[in-house]
Parts: structure tokens; C-alpha cells; sequence
């Protein structure tokens, strides 16, 4: 089952259950618009149903409502950002802020951050990024989290380390956003689909005994098998060496040059993050970029398509959409993620909003 909520209604719900757990205002805003935005777009893995989890972590003292984001190395066109523990998607956009600063002065600035929080969908800071008309490259990786297996390994070894891409589109309203776990999928998704008691495809887990499996518990130990199991990187049986490989890459960017550290060592419920951003103007005139961007896009769109595909989607298109049907529809949260979600909030005093009648 599933409930519908307006977007508004959820986010002032969700500030107003951040702001009794210690974060400030504008802090508290930044967080709940990021998990909002990323149910609206379409990515249930990493919105609402995170927030039972990042309060878990400021009640045992692991994350720090309202620490400041200090930038503890810096020169013309790069920055080290000590995040003090503070909440991802605080410490994340203030980091790309500072890479957007930066690129303005210098072309390009490449921004890492360590001691950061869970930092939420990579994807909103690419899009931070092209709003200021600027390219971005990004992701994260998860120091001492291990959940995906090496290519033609059977246990975890390391995190999802999504990676970002975005660029200006031939409207503001249409950028180019790529935003990818380099394991098959996100570790949230599993979690969704455990809420909503759904099995998942045959190609995303192995069990704890290195089998393949539909059911998602069996990759938290909670299902038939009580060994925890493991993601695989994305590319599958054949080409699943690709996805490896840029998780690896993402465990450098993200984990060794910002200092954050690697699946190896390092604060496990962290992300180290590593942002990219890209003055276009500087190399080209910026019409010129979006304009090519339109022409690939419209070539790469004509027919010819396989069977029962009408049409091709650019990255990012899948998500407008999404969130110009949840926006006039609402957004849809399954019955289980709501009531964790509620509980977390009643334990603090807040009330749970009055749904709108169906």
C-alpha cells in the first residue's frame, strides 16, 4: 500500500522534524528539499526513507546538526572541506557552492570533502552546478562500507560510489544529468523494496553464500540466509569489469584525495565527496555548447528503436518527468517508510501532517 502526500506538505513536515532534532533553519530546509527532490525525480532510494537512518545518527551523536564546513586547504582552483560531521546534504552544497566561486575566478575548481555525512543524490549538486551555467563531474564513495563485490567476486569489498555527470541543456528546464551507483543499483533501493515487501531482479544481489537471489532481505542477513549478501557492480556477468572499474576510481577521487578514506578504513556512514565544476564560457561560447548538446541529443533520439521502445531518453529525462507527474499527482511513499518515518518524528514531539483526503 501507499499513500500520496503534496510535495510542500512533506518538506515543511520533514524541516520541522530536522529542525527538533538540533539542525538550524536553513540547514534543516536543505536537507528536507533534497530528500523531497529526490522522491519527486523519482529516486525513492536515497529521499524520504533515509531520514529514520540520518536521525538515528544525530541521536547517537555521529552526526552534527549545525557543525560548520570549514575549507581546511584551498588555492585559485581547488578546495579540501572539512565537513565537522554535519548532515551530507549540508556539508555537499556548501562544498558546491564553493566549486562554483571558484570555477567563476579560475575556469575550473575541483572541491573533496571529508568528515561528511550520508550525502544524499549526487545528482542535486550536478544540478547545483548547470543551474549557475556550468558543467560537473561528481560522486562519492563510502569509507569502511562494504557492499558490492569486486567483478567475479562473491562478498562485498566495497560502497556504491555513485558518479555524476551533468551539463547545460538546450533549456535551463533540461540539463543533462547523469547520476549512477557503479554498483547495478543503489543500496536504498533494496531497502525500498524490502519496505514495500517486493522481490528484486535475479542480477542485483548474491546471497551471503554468493548465490544470486530475488529476495532483498537475504542481502541484509534477514532473509532465508542469515549471512549478510552483497550488490554486484553494474555491467553484469560480461561486463561488469567496467563498473568495477569506475567504483574504484570513485574510492580514489572520493576516498584518497579528499582524505575521507577508502572501503578499506575510515568512519563507516560517511561519503567522501569530490566535486568538479566547469565554466563552459571559459572554453566555449556557452550558446554554442547547448547547442551541440541539442543537436547530439535530437540525433542520438531519431529512429530507427528495438522492438517495443518508442522512443530514447537522455539522462535526466526520466527524472523531469517523474517529478512533473509526482508534483501534480503527489508524491507517493509506501505505507511502511511513511510509518518509520512518522515514528522518528513523533519521538521527537512532531506531530505527523494530516494527510489530504483521497
Amino acid at each position: 500500500m501507499t499513500i500520496t502526500l503534496p510535495a510542500p506538505l512533506l518538506t515543511d513536515y520533514l524541516v520541522r522534524v530536522y529542525r527538533a532534532a538540533g539542525c538550524p533553519e536553513d540547514e534543516a530546509r536543505i536537507v528536507a528539499e533534497h530528500l523531497v527532490e529526490a522522491n519527486l525525480k523519482g529516486h525513492d532510494s536515497h529521499g524520504v526513507i533515509r531520514t529514520t537512518g540520518y536521525l538515528t545518527q544525530i541521536r547517537n551523536g555521529v552526526t552534527k546538526p549545525g557543525a560548520p564546513t570549514r575549507v581546511v586547504e584551498a588555492a585559485p582552483s581547488m578546495a579540501v572541506v572539512e565537513g565537522g560531521w554535519n548532515l551530507g546534504p549540508v556539508v555537499a552544497t556548501r562544498a558546491t557552492e564553493i566549486a562554483i566561486e571558484k570555477a567563476r575566478a579560475t575556469g575550473m575548481a575541483l572541491v573533496v570533502c571529508h568528515n561528511t555525512m550520508h550525502a544524499g543524490r549526487v545528482g542535486a549538486y550536478g544540478e547545483q552546478i548547470v543551474r549557475a551555467g556550468m558543467a560537473a563531474i561528481g560522486g562519492v564513495n563510502t569509507p569502511g562500507a562494504r557492499l558490492v563485490a569486486a567483478f567475479g567476486g562473491g562478498h562485498r569489498r566495497t560502497g556504491t560510489n555513485p558518479l555524476m555527470f551533468a551539463f547545460p541543456g538546450d533549456t535551463p528546464e533540461t540539463p543533462f544529468v547523469l547520476d549512477m551507483a557503479t554498483s547495478v543499483v543503489a543500496e536504498g533501493k533494496l531497502k525500498v523494496a524490502v519496505n514495500k515487501g517486493a522481490s528484486v531482479p535475479e542480477a542485483w544481489i548474491l546471497d551471503g553464500d554468493g548465490k544470486p537471489s530475488t529476495d532483498p532481505r537475504d542481502f541484509y542477513g534477514s532473509g532465508s540466509n542469515a549471512q549478510p549478501g552483497t550488490l554486484l557492480p553494474v555491467g553484469g556477468p560480461y561486463s561488469g569489469y567496467k563498473g568495477f572499474g569506475l567504483n574504484l576510481a570513485v574510492e580514489a577521487l572520493g576516498g584518497m584525495l579528499s582524505g575521507a578514506g577508502t572501503a578499506v578504513e575510515g568512519p563507516r556512514g560517511t561519503n567522501g565527496v569530490f566535486i568538479m565544476a566547469i565554466d563552459v564560457a571559459r572554453f566555449t561560447p556557452l550558446a554554442a555548447f547547448t547547442g551541440l548538446m541539442a543537436g547530439l541529443g535530437a540525433h542520438v533520439k531519431e529512429p530507427p528503436y528495438q522492438p517495443g521502445v518508442t522512443e530514447v531518453l537522455l539522462p535526466g529525462e526520466p527524472e523531469r518527468r517523474t517529478m512533473v507527474q509526482r508534483l501534480r499527482e503527489g508524491l507517493p511513499l509506501d505505507d511502511e517508510t511513511w510509518k518509520q518515518t512518522v515514528e522518528a518524528g513523533a519521538a521527537l514531539g512532531v506531530a505527523a501532517p494530516e494527510l489530504p483526503a483521497s
